[in-house]
């Protein structure tokens, strides 16, 4: 039986580089990281038997630094497990932040494999099924493209590594309880507005894949807004630069730019005896508001994204709202777990069978507060949180 070890938020490639002052506690290039703290904890847990690491997303984190620093994080951690404790599976449940490596998978797997091979990739008769968003199935798919990687780690006997998104799936072991894993920043904010905002073009497609689809073109957007204007933004940065702009009032670019558009539209107004530039305000004044609804949490700060810096309420909140679009099943023995928020948090979903657990983050930011480190241990349907040494304590 396979013991879990399941983490979320690395961020791997964050060194506290370019001034963002950002690091992970999970690279070995950091001087303060718990990469042995953390192995002690896991070995213990293991107890010779082999594991399974489970990474609720953001493994890497691809908007803020090079793709090259944190694939050699990536090494350099899953180096420091060999001849510590065997692993069976290496699991990536994808995240924002290390969205491009789903859409390297997909092309990958859809187009430049047949070609390598010869043939014209297809997918067969269905048109939808042509698409680059396609999702995983529940228990994921084999990581071809990292493979190689970890191959190369662990030499003979290395473990298998899947790629999952937007969510992961398996029974527990010895019991009737499930596991469903989403990295969660399809629960609130820009990603779930957008995808309920187009979800009737995409009918009869399951509410996941509906956020999978929609949500690929914006998030490979951001990120290719990142390599253009340079490093040092993030897609939580751009995003919150959205936001703050709108809340700035009269002297809002975005209020600007839907002013001129009004003015295209209604250049004379539509209604009877009110002059245009009234009526092309109260328009305005009205889509500005419109926009605070979609931007913005009752409790968020000026400069913060709705669905990174929500409250806890909001956050739980947005968790049911996700569970009941996919329409799962409440009454059925789940353990959820989930990240982006980088807020640990345990909650029991009032009157379901339906335990989640927010697992934080191993990413330092300034002017927050540390993170709570640490891993959820799963031997069957047995999940207990075990702390890992704390910031400022003995290091590796």
């Amino acid at each position: 039986m396979t013991k879990i070890v399941a983490i979320s938020d690395p961020h791997l490639g964050q060194n506290g580089v370019d001034g963002l002052g950002q690091y992970s506690l999970l690279s070995t290039r950091v001087p303060q990281n718990l990469v042995r703290q953390f192995i002690k904890s896991v070995t213990a847990f293991a107890s010779g038997e082999p594991i399974t690491l489970l990474v609720v997303g953001d493994f890497l984190d691809l908007s803020l630094t090079y793709a090259e620093d944190a694939l050699a994080d990536l090494s350099a951690l899953l180096g420091a497990f060999v001849d510590m404790t065997p692993i069976e599976e290496i699991i990536a449940v994808i995240g924002n932040h290390d969205h491009h490596l789903w859409s390297l998978h997909s092309e990958d797997k859809r187009i430049l494999v047949p070609l390598r091979e010869g043939r014209v990739p297809t997918h067969g008769a269905s048109s939808r099924r042509k698409a680059a968003y396609q999702v995983t199935p529940p228990e994921g798919a084999p990581f071809g493209l990292l493979q190689p990687l970890v191959d190369q780690i662990f030499g003979s006997g290395a473990p298998r590594i899947t790629i999952a998104y937007p969510s992961y799936q398996r029974a527990l072991a010895g019991s009737d309880a499930l596991l469903y894993v989403t990295h969660g920043h399809l629960f609130g904010g820009l990603y779930t507005e957008v995808s309920s905002l187009l979800e009737n073009k995409l009918a009869g497609l399951p509410f996941a894949q509906v956020a999978a689809t929609v949500n690929q073109p914006l998030i490979e957007f951001i990120y290719w807004l990142l390599g253009e204007t340079g490093e040092g933004i993030g897609a939580d940065g751009l995003v919150e630069a959205i936001y703050t702009d709108v809340q700035k009032g009269t002297i809002s670019r975005v209020r600007g730019l839907v002013s001129r558009l009004v003015a295209q539209l209604l250049p004379h107004g539509v209604l009877w005896r009110v002059l245009g530039r009234w009526e092309r305000k109260i328009v305005v004044d009205a889509v500005m508001a419109e926009l605070g609804k979609v931007l913005f949490a009752p409790s968020t700060p000026a400069n913060a994204s709705a669905d990174r810096f929500a409250d806890l309420e909001t956050t739980r909140a947005g968790l049911r709202a996700w569970l009941g679009s996919i329409g799962w099943p409440t009454q059925q023995p789940t353990i959820v777990l989930y990240g982006h928020t980088h807020v640990w948090d345990d909650y029991a979903i009032p009157d379901a069978a339906v335990h989640s657990h927010n697992l934080s983050t191993w990413l330092v930011e300034p002017n927050h507060p540390p993170p709570r480190t640490g891993f959820l241990a799963i031997d069957g349907a047995d999940a207990r949180w075990v702390d890992v040494t704390p910031i400022g304590a003995v290091t590796s």
